[in-house]
């Protein structure tokens, strides 16, 4: 028997016995994505033939990055209003300017100079849009650094029972053991481990298995990630993943070993007090 994936409105996970297939658009992604993109690309092209055709593109661009930056601005304005730290807020407005200036970079720059022609650009004008790309990426960078500086929200330290419901790899390739327990609110949530299992040990979180967990303190982060105890030291660990806790998404590899490495002294995570 099949087993397939629901992903409700709060983002749990619930596994589904069955033998459903997988819907139409899932199973032909691939085709969707390539004639998507030929879409695109020929609308581009086809605009990139007349003169009007390329000033739509360049007042196109330059208002889809302006309308992005003012988009990703809401953060900063709702971090500085709920009083958190100031790298947090100052580097989602710092990020909100690098990834808006990007798009104007890219989505305006490029076809201002093919508009333009060299007829009346000098040829360095043709590196702008490239030089301005990479200036603001840095900038983007930067403010996701700052936001990465301060501790991690407070952690519940009263180990909870989870009960692993999923062991799987998601879209990416990357590691996916989600666990359903009983959060700081008395209420079940469904939460990925914030543990990256090494493969010698991955077989052992099948579904069904039960480890102890710490959780967040605050309810609002009880479906993001669950970090296992350390009664669970001799588990070893290649990674780390923070979805849905800060940046959206903030994860990586890690040099394989044993214990946690969110919860070992001198490690380099911290959790507010």
């Amino acid at each position: 028997m099949s087993k397939s994936v629901k992903f409700t409105r709060r983002k749990r996970v619930t596994v589904i016995d069955g033998d459903g297939g997988a819907p139409f658009w899932l199973e032909h992604i691939g085709l969707f994505i390539v004639a998507g993109l030929a879409v695109v690309v020929g609308g581009m092209i086809l605009l990139a033939l007349t003169d009007w055709g390329r000033a739509a593109m360049v007042w196109g661009g330059l208002g889809f990055g302006v309308l992005m930056a003012v988009w990703l601005a809401i953060d900063p304005w709702r971090s500085l209003r709920t009083g958190e730290p100031l790298s947090v807020w100052v580097g989602e407005a710092i990020a909100a300017l690098g990834w808006g200036g990007l798009t104007v970079s890219l989505a305006a720059g490029i076809p201002y100079v093919f508009w333009r022609g060299q007829e009346r650009l000098p040829e360095w004008a043709f590196a702008l849009p490239g030089a301005g790309a990479v200036v603001f990426t840095g900038i983007a960078t930067l403010g996701m650094w700052l936001q990465t500086r301060q501790p991690l929200p407070a952690l519940d330290r009263r180990p909870r029972v989870a009960t692993v419901i999923l062991n799987t790899d998601d879209a990416d390739g990357g590691q996916c053991i989600s666990v359903r327990y009983l959060g700081v609110d008395d209420r079940e949530h469904d939460a990925e481990l914030a543990d990256l299992i090494d493969e010698t040990w991955r077989g052992r979180f099948a579904a069904g298995t039960t480890w102890q967990v710490f959780a967040f303190r605050d309810p609002e982060l009880a479906d993001s990630v669950v970090f296992l105890t350390e009664s669970h030291d001799d588990v070893w660990r290649n990674g780390y993943k923070l979805d849905r806790v800060r940046l959206g998404g903030e994860g990586g590899p890690l040099a394989p070993a044993p214990g946690s490495p969110f919860l070992r002294d001198g490690g380099k995570w911290t959790f507010a007090p």
